[in-house]
């Protein structure tokens, strides 16, 4: 499908979908954090975390880090809109 507009402007994602990749970002880089700090775990403890406190310490907090995402998303996309602000100003 082609799209018109004014020539030499570039595809940008929908406002919607930005938000969500934004998120999804967000998830994958705690989950991330989350394996990684089991790993460690794991190595210093010299046993396998799989089925202990620790484990269920991680799914919790991966868990509870789903419905955190939307306050962080808010405070982060407040910052960088100030920001942007900021810079857009002191351009002028």
């Amino acid at each position: 499908m082609h799209r018109r507009g004014k020539p030499g402007m570039q595809y940008k994602l929908s406002n919607n979908l930005q938000p969500l990749l934004f998120k999804a970002l967000l998830w994958l880089g705690g989950v991330a954090l989350l394996f990684l700090i089991k790993d460690v775990v794991e190595i210093f403890s010299d046993e396998p975390v799989a089925g202990t406190w620790v484990d269920l310490t991680l799914v919790l907090t991966a868990y509870l880090m789903f419905f955190l995402l939307e306050p962080i998303h808010s405070r982060i996309d407040r910052r960088l809109r100030k920001r942007a602000r900021r810079n857009l100003q002191t351009d002028i």
